[in-house]
């Protein structure tokens, strides 16, 4: 069974089923409901036709020498992926094993190409009223309950800085090929956010 969770504050879906967990942080709508869909019909299935060959392809992700676990991966599509989702989270180690999904089908590795890669995490969030303790405030009560939560969460200090999780900024690209090493290592430490976004949150 797989459930569906929003997080009004902290900008999180949290999706569970099947065994796995996956956090999508600070992704356009439109970004958001295409990996949803993707996460909520993925499964055990034959390989649609309409699939490219894979390739097992990994994205290791550090803070300087430090492995940050936790991480969703995502890759930009292509004109080749446009009907697939490719991403992964990172383990403890810091390696995102990269899976591609398409309809109810998913499988391991990522079809031949070029790639943007793009990271988040966003921060653990603490110290929120229950679902009830909110249906209880009246309209001034919740305005100044969520500008506040709002406020928190924004000052909360990010192990990936969250100008990595759009496609226009990140720098990081990967060429997945038949016989190549299809390995990125990332080090977020070296990110320097791009002086036209220098007023976002680092």
């Amino acid at each position: 069974m797989i459930g569906v969770s929003r997080n009004v504050f902290d900008r999180r879906f949290r999706l569970r089923g099947n065994g796995r967990e996956f956090t999508l942080a600070n992704l356009p709508m439109r970004k958001y409901l295409f990996i949803l869909l993707a996460f909520l019909l993925s499964g055990c299935s034959t390989k649609p036709s309409d699939v490219p060959e894979l390739y097992p392809c990994q994205v290791v992700v550090l803070n300087g020498t430090t492995p940050i676990a936790d991480a969703d991966v995502i890759f930009g599509l292509t004109s080749e992926t446009s009907m697939c989702s490719m991403s992964g989270r990172t383990n403890s180690s810091g390696v995102a094993v990269i899976w591609t999904s398409r309809l109810n089908w998913r499988g391991n590795g990522a079809p031949a190409g070029d790639y943007i890669v793009t990271i988040a995490k966003p921060p653990q969030f603490e110290g929120e009223l229950s679902l009830a303790e909110v249906q209880a405030l009246n309209a001034e009560e919740l305005d100044k309950y969520s500008t506040e939560q709002q406020r928190k969460f924004e000052a909360l200090p990010r192990e990936v800085p969250d100008a990595l999780s759009e496609f226009g900024i990140s720098p990081y690209r990967m060429t997945i090929s038949k016989g190549g090493e299809n390995r990125l290592e990332i080090d977020v430490s070296t990110f320097k956010v791009p002086e036209r976004n220098n007023t976002r949150r680092r």
